[in-house]
Parts: structure tokens; sequence; C-alpha cells
């Protein structure tokens, strides 16, 4: 038996010591500051970065040589190495993760790979009848150009990836729910293969035994709230619910109640399910059962959309910005701005800005009464503000700041309330809309549900267009959002 399987099975199963056997290295992970970079990103930003240093470094070798190749034949050529140089350096596995993190394990894939994309390019133009002395001159010096060029940038990703890496933002801090027996062996199972890119963290259940401190030699840091805690703060990514898989098991539907309030990942061991044997990369299988709703090239994109978006408009209203704040100034006494606390991305508060609309002795900054048809609080500016959404202009200041998106959940007011109930006590899920970065705009918006909340059922509809959203979330969904709220939203009869 495995020295590590031998171990962990010998450690007890919970217990009231402080000081357990000895955890491995992968409990131990340091304090990581912001979600772990996904290795897609990794990888594909190597990519990225290989393509570039094939098609600089063609260039370079055609400017060095004596340039006697037509421009035509050099632009195919480029293309074409480019297209066998991509492929041979994913069939060596040059760009794999381990080897990133290790350049000297990248040296020879990447020799391969550029020699068989050289022979590959020579035998073609041979074939051709494009092979002569130019020609070669310039392959020759491409070649040892580009593998310099490869080397260098796996240099450069060893040291980023190594930086990373003791940041701990290479590791996934994992949370397993469950001290029963399914729990207790998905721990051991995690003890005897520590991974330095998996960190559990702890274990979490609600009808753990009383006064346990450990499970497994892990800690048992409380219940689901806790756990729920510990997700908005940014300490968990991944959970994993140990427990019996049927239909009628209360204590899985409360923890996928639970987690689906907060952006994390949330899988069940099916162990639970007598599903033997391991996934493909070693780990004990599990079944994902939600996810968060934008990670890797996802939340790149939508962050990429948000902040060049919002940089653009603000350029272009900003004369549209300054004609407004005069006016609200030559109006009525008071700042310009008006400034709301709101819950945002993950349950957390953010100061959401519009432009003022409202005498400013009147402000209502908790909304504890929403705005109405004829309301005396709101100035005549205001009221053509309002109605065109024009108010809400300087919230592109919250998109630049990474607070807000131009597209997502609109941002609710904490006192805000439908039929007489607060938001979260009159629908189920409210807080599973906190899942992704509030928004100007959203579908909720522009599919008619804006405006005053006077019925249970308003709140309701919107919470659906949310949830909708963020489950179906694309860029071209956005900016066919954006498009539907500048051509038939601004002057919507809803708004107040």
């Amino acid at each position: 038996m495995p020295p590590a399987l031998s171990e962990a099975l010998s450690t007890p199963l919970i217990t009231l010591r402080d000081n357990p056997v000895g955890l491995p290295a992968a409990m131990t992970h340091p304090p990581r500051s912001g979600r772990p970079l996904a290795p897609e990103v990794i990888t594909g930003t190597a990519a990225a970065l290989d393509a570039l240093a094939i098609l600089v470094t063609g260039a370079a070798g055609y400017a060095v040589a004596d340039g006697s190749v037509a421009r035509p034949l050099v632009g195919l050529v480029l293309i074409v190495g480019l297209l066998l140089g991509m492929a041979a350096l994913r069939w060596t596995g040059a760009r794999r993760l381990d080897r990133l993190r290790k350049p000297a394990d990248s040296l020879l894939p990447l020799a391969s790979a550029w020699a068989l994309t050289a022979g590959g390019l020579a035998a073609l133009l041979h074939l051709l009848g494009a092979l002569d002395p130019s020609m070669t001159n310039w392959l020759a010096i491409w070649s040892l150009l580009a593998l310099g060029g490869l080397a260098m940038g796996r240099l450069a990703a060893g040291v980023a990836v190594g930086t990373w890496h003791r940041a701990g933002r290479m590791t996934q801090n994992v949370a397993v729910v469950g001290t029963g027996p399914e729990g207790q062996h998905l721990l051991r199972q995690y003890r005897a293969t520590p991974r330095d890119d998996r960190h559990v963290i702890g274990v979490y259940d609600d009808n753990r035994a009383s006064h346990a401190r450990f499970c497994v030699g892990y800690p048992i840091l409380g219940g689901l709230d806790a756990l729920l805690g510990e997700v908005r703060a940014g300490r968990v990514d991944r959970v994993i619910l140990a427990m019996p898989l049927s239909g009628e098991n209360p204590v899985l539907a409360k923890a996928l109640h639970v987690l689906s309030q907060a952006p994390v990942d949330v899988a069940i061991s099916l162990d639970a399910v007598a599903v033997h044997g391991r996934s493909a990369d070693g780990e004990p299988p599990v079944l994902d059962l939600l996810r968060h709703p934008l990670t890797g090239w996802r939340a790149i994109a939508k962050t990429v959309e948000d902040r060049v978006l919002a940089a653009l408009i603000l350029v272009m209203i900003s004369p549209i910005m300054l004609a407004i704040a005069v006016a609200i100034k030559l109006e009525s006494k008071g700042p310009v701005l008006f400034k709301q606390k709101r819950h945002g991305y993950n349950n957390q508060l953010i100061e959401v800005y519009k432009f003022r609309s409202m005498y400013h002795h009147m402000a209502d900054a908790n909304a504890e009464k929403l705005a109405q048809r004829n309301d005396p609080r709101i100035t005549r500016l205001g009221r053509i503000l309002r109605r065109t959404s024009l108010d809400e202009l300087p919230q592109f200041i919250n998109v630049l700041r990474g607070e807000m998106s131009i597209v997502g959940p609109r941002p609710h007011a904490q006192s805000a309330k439908a039929g007489g109930l607060l938001y979260r006590d009159a629908v189920a899920h409210y807080d599973s809309r906190h899942r992704m970065k509030p928004g100007i705009t959203g579908l909720a918006q522009v599919s008619g549900w804006r405006g005053e909340t006077s019925t249970v059922e308003h709140i309701v509809k919107r919470v659906e267009h949310d949830l909708r959203y963020i489950e179906t979330w694309t860029v071209l969904g956005d900016l066919k959002i954006i498009a539907r709220t500048i051509t038939s939203s601004i002057f919507t009869k809803n708004a107040y």
C-alpha cells in the first residue's frame, strides 16, 4: 500500500484535538488575493505569445535576409508557418501548464515543434518549386530567431507562473460539505493525493458531531451559513458536497439553495452513488451542479467589454453630462450627483452614482419609498432625466471603477420593497442575482420590468429575467440588450 494512502487511512475521522496529525503540504497554502487564474487563460495567453513570436521573427528574418523573395510569397509562407508552428507546439505539448511552470522542460518540445515546422515548410516549398537559395536563407534565419524568441517567451512565462504560484493564484480553494462517511472517504482521498493546484481549506456541516474540531485531519469550520460567508469573502472557489445523492435529501436541497446565492462552483462527490474509479486527472469523481457565471475567458471578455465600451461612451456623452450637471445646479440647490448604497456583485455594498433628480432636502438615500407617478419629490428636470434614463449616465463611472457592468441585473436599494415586502423576502432566490456584477441596463429592463414595484409580481418577474440573463450570458446578448435599451427603453412609460 502506498505510504500516503496508508497514512490517510490511519488518520482519525472526527477528533476534538486542537493539533491533529501533520497536514499535507497542499493544505498549508498562504492566503490568496483574488480568484485563481484559469489554466485555459494561462495556456491561451502563451499560445498568443507563441503566435506573435513566430510572426515577428519571420518578419525580422526576412528583413535580415537578402530580400529577394517575392513579398506575396512571404506573406503566404508566414501564414502557413504560423499554422504549422501552432499545431506542432500543441502536438508536442510545449504549452502544457506544468511545462510553463518549468521552462527547462519546454525547451525540447519547443525545438521539436519548430523542427517539424521548418521541415514541413521546406518540404512544401520544395514540392512547389519555390525553395531557392534566397528562400532557404530566410528559413534558416527565421528558424534561429524563432527558437530564440519562443525560448525567451518560455522563460518569461516561467517567471510569471512561478510568481502567481507563490501568491496562491494557481491554487483553487476547495471546501467540503459533509462529515459523514461520504465526506470522510473523500477527505481521505484528498489527503492521499495532495496537489499544488488544490487547497482544501476545511469542512462544513450543519449536523457535525457536537464540539468536533477536525474531520480526517481537516478543520471543521462551521455550517452552511459560515461557508456562505467564506464564499462571499472570496476565500472559497469550489465546494464539493459529500453526502448521499437522493431525491429526498433535505440537507442536499438546503446546501444547493444556500450556495446558489453566491458565485461559486458546486459539485457533488459521485462516491456517494457508488461510482468507483477516478477521473482522467486522477481526481475523485464529481458531478458539477452549479457553476460560477463568469470564469476564464468569459470573465475576461465581460471585463474588456465593460471597460472599453464605458470609456468610449463616457468620451462621447461627456458634453451631455456637463450640460445636465449645469441644468441641475441652475434648477435647485444641492449636489449634482446622488450617491446611494446598493448591493452589488457577491452581495457586497457599492456606492452607485446617479444624477440628482429629486429636491435635495427630500432625497431618499435608502429608497424607503420608491418613486411614483407625479411624485412631488422629483424636480421638473428630474422627471425628464428619469423618463429618458439620462439620470443613469454617471453609472458609467461605476463601470470604469469595476463596481458595475454596462449590462447586468440592476442594483437595488437596500430598503426597496414590493407589495410591502423587502425584495429578498418577496423572492426566494433573490440573492442569486448577485452572482454577476449589477448593470446600468439589463434583460429585465428591456423586457418591460422596470420602474415602480407596487406588487410582488413585479419583483418576481425582474428576478426571473435577471437569472435568465446570468444563465445565458454572451457578449452578443449584451450588445443586443444595449441596442434595445437605446431604441426602445429610453422613453418607457414605467419610469417615474
